[in-house]
């Protein structure tokens, strides 16, 4: 029953403190990142607490756990890049500037790309089909911020923007580390 209460409390906080003011500024990126988020970790605490736990086949749990030191990989350098290149406003997240160096040069949405890998190693850890459905709703609403996303810094950053599209690949980490 806790697990139940816990999942809650963390909604009510996503939809308070995140989703009611990112839809009122008109985010939409960011609604389809709280969303995305929010299911992630409500997949990670109902599996912590054996809620949706069925199978137990251990080398999909062992790719699972693997995947998440690329997903750590990919958010950490996003966030660091963000932090002392990005220039930012107001947190690490409101950049003044488009950042193409560091993680940004291997796929434009390292965040969002991050956060779906881990996705996909919790699908792999906590077994299910609740949690596999779950898993593919919250992937689609990273993959879909991410295209939010490209609309929203084109109209930030302009024609650089576009020329920075047509070089990097939005999450296809292997077709940029091919081009080099």
């Amino acid at each position: 029953m806790w697990i139940y209460i816990i999942v809650a409390a963390m909604w009510g906080g996503i939809i308070s403190g995140w989703l009611i003011p990112v839809i009122r500024k008109r985010i939409i990126c960011e609604i389809y990142e709280a969303c995305g988020l929010g299911g992630s970790f409500t997949l990670m605490i109902l599996g912590l607490g054996g809620v949706w736990t069925q199978f137990n086949i251990v080398p999909l749990r062992i790719t699972g756990l693997v995947l998440y030191a690329p997903a750590a990989f990919f958010v950490v350098s996003a966030f660091v890049a963000l932090k002392r290149k990005g220039e930012p406003e107001t947190g690490w997240e409101s950049t003044t500037i488009m950042i193409q160096s560091s993680v940004f040069r291997i796929v434009r949405h390292p965040l969002y790309l991050g956060a779906a890998i881990w996705t996909v190693g919790l699908m792999l850890v906590f077994q299910s089909i609740p949690s596999a459905i779950l898993g593919v709703v919250n992937v689609f609403c990273f993959w879909m911020a991410s295209k939010k996303e490209d609309a929203f810094n084109i109209e930030k950053f302009g024609d650089g923007y576009k020329e920075y599209i047509e070089r990097v690949p939005m999450w296809n980490a292997f077709k940029s580390l091919r081009k080099r």
